[in-house]
Order: structure tokens, then C-alpha cells, then sequence
């Protein structure tokens, strides 16, 4: 575990996501017509974008690994009462120097222990208690292969507009992306 969370603090966390559904609103802005959480929260579904980490989580996993595994990477992450999208239970696991922060449950289950991966069903409603201290969450869970990735919805919106911006460009007749 401790591997885990030295990769885990290593790595470079983007301030937003689209991860609107753990947000509370006041951390909700809008980039054109998208939906903005900012929030320190990513997926690495591919082993590509972060080979050592990546191999890291999956060997460190509790049960299964399989193509439809997906993966879930917050930092500081406070979230707001909701429930998962997918299908059966998850897997999370916390790291880091912090206090609090429990996963509370409509169902009266609390969740806290850290470097333990926790066995949950995000069907029921849960929440996080406010922490101190910087704490790490790695989630795996199964996804359905046939929804597209919320995050190409924000890269089709940026190509675009860098497009667009290209193309309204004093002397620019027409470009294409590639």
C-alpha cells in the first residue's frame, strides 16, 4: 500500500473533472455547455496513460480484474450524498495522512478504515464525511463497455472549440482536425 500511495502522490491531479454527480454545488461551473466539477478526480482506465500506477492498482486489487474493470483516482474529495452509476458492488480503498472522511450509507453502514479495501454497494445512497489531511481514494468497478466515457464528451467539446477558434482566425480560410 504504501507503493500505492507514493505513485498515488506523484501524480499530477487536474483541479476539475466531470464527476458533476459527487460534487456539491458550489464547487458545479460550466466550460460553454459542459459541466464542471471542481474536484481532484480521474478515471485511468487505460494502462497507456499511467503504466506504473495502473499495474500497480491491479496487482494490489482485492478480487477480480477483468477488461470491463474500471478505475476511479481522487485526491481530497469530499462527496456530496449520491449514487454510483454502475451496476454491483465496488471496491475502494483510502490512503494518505488524514483524519475523517468516513463513507456514511443510507443504510446506516460507515465505512472509514484506510489502507483496506472496502467491499460496497454504490446502489445505496452514501456521502463522505469532511476530512483533514490529504486522502487518496482508488474505486475499481465494473462498467458496461457500451457507454461512452463521460471524459471524451470534455475533449470533443475542447476539440471543438479549438477548432472553431482556429477557424474564425483572421486569414484562415479552413482546417480540419486530424
Amino acid at each position: 500500500m504504501e507503493r500505492l500511495e507514493e505513485l498515488m502522490a506523484k501524480r499530477k491531479w487536474r483541479a476539475h473533472s466531470l464527476r458533476t454527480n459527487v460534487a456539491h454545488d458550489s464547487l458545479i461551473e460550466y466550460q460553454g455547455k459542459v459541466k464542471i466539477a471542481k474536484v481532484c478526480s480521474a478515471s485511468l482506465n487505460q494502462r497507456d496513460k499511467e503504466p506504473v500506477l495502473y499495474d500497480a492498482i491491479k496487482e494490489a486489487a482485492p478480487e477480480w480484474w477483468e477488461g470491463e474493470t474500471r478505475i476511479i483516482l481522487n485526491k481530497d474529495l469530499t462527496c456530496k450524498r449520491h449514487k454510483d452509476g454502475n451496476e454491483g458492488h465496488s471496491w475502494i480503498l483510502w490512503l494518505g495522512d488524514f483524519t475523517g472522511g468516513a463513507l456514511i450509507f443510507d443504510d446506516g453502514r460507515k465505512v472509514e478504515e484506510k489502507n483496506v479495501w472496502h467491499k460496497i454497494h454504490g446502489q445505496v445512497h452514501h456521502w463522505n464525511e469532511p476530512h483533514e489531511g490529504t486522502k487518496y481514494a482508488i474505486v475499481l468497478y465494473r462498467s458496461d463497455k457500451t457507454k461512452r466515457p463521460k471524459t471524451n464528451y470534455l475533449q470533443d467539446a475542447r476539440r471543438k472549440k479549438l477548432l472553431e477558434k482556429r477557424n474564425s482566425a483572421p486569414g484562415v480560410v479552413e482546417q480540419r482536425a486530424v
